[in-house]
């Protein structure tokens, strides 16, 4: 499988209210973003699995997924949502905005 399918595969998983099969999906879509060199697609996968850890309540595991995806730059803008998504998680889970 390539990454999107791996992410299609972990929406599914999240859908059906499996949220540790969706973990693992998404775990092997960082994999396959990384085996492509896709910088784009390794950083929607990194931002999803934080996105499911940082609302399981599982924040210390959240933390590097989501500070990977601020750390991003692309001058094209195609990953300012993520990142700036990812920012604002953060900042919560150091108490600067509500949760």
């Amino acid at each position: 499988m390539n990454t999107l399918e791996y992410l299609q595969r972990a929406r599914d998983l999240l859908g059906r209210g499996q949220p540790e099969l969706a973990e693992s999906a998404l775990s092997d879509a960082i994999d396959a973003a990384v085996a492509a060199e896709d910088l784009v697609l390794l950083t929607q996968a990194r931002f999803a699995l934080g996105e499911l850890l940082f609302q399981q309540g599982r924040d210390e595991e959240a933390i590097p997924f989501l500070q990977a995806v601020v750390r991003t730059e692309r001058a094209d803008g195609s990953v300012d949502a993520p990142v700036i998504a990812a920012a604002r998680m953060l900042r919560q889970l150091r108490g600067q905005e509500p949760r």
